[in-house]
């Protein structure tokens, strides 16, 4: 049973990783749109038609690279996001299991 030490563990994590889940969040963002730039450049340092243009860039070591870079943010960004949903539904509970037991039901 979730009890007030578990509730008080779970609301401190949450104050205090307040700015790091925003920074990840704001980390994965930006690596998100930088990818088109990423893009771009590699679009007009590449030869040929448009279409392999499109192609080479997608395919150049720097797109890919950012590629992993995105990958890396996001699965962060996903972490941090997960834990403190978790540790929200802790908060929850706790609270609905003291107000139940303030009430005589538990």
């Amino acid at each position: 049973m979730i009890n007030y030490n578990d509730a008080e563990t779970a609301l401190n994590y949450l104050v205090n990783t307040d700015e790091e889940a925003a920074r990840a969040k704001a980390l994965y963002d930006g690596l998100y749109e930088q990818r088109k730039t990423i893009k771009a450049v590699e679009f007009l340092n590449a030869t040929g038609s448009a279409a392999e243009r499109t192609e080479k860039a997608l395919a150049s070591k720097e797109y890919q690279q950012h590629l992993v870079l995105i990958k890396s943010a996001h699965i962060d960004y996903e972490i941090f996001k997960n834990k403190r949903a978790s540790n929200i539904l802790i908060c929850d509970m706790w609270r609905s299991v003291n107000s139940n037991q303030k009430k005589g039901n538990i």
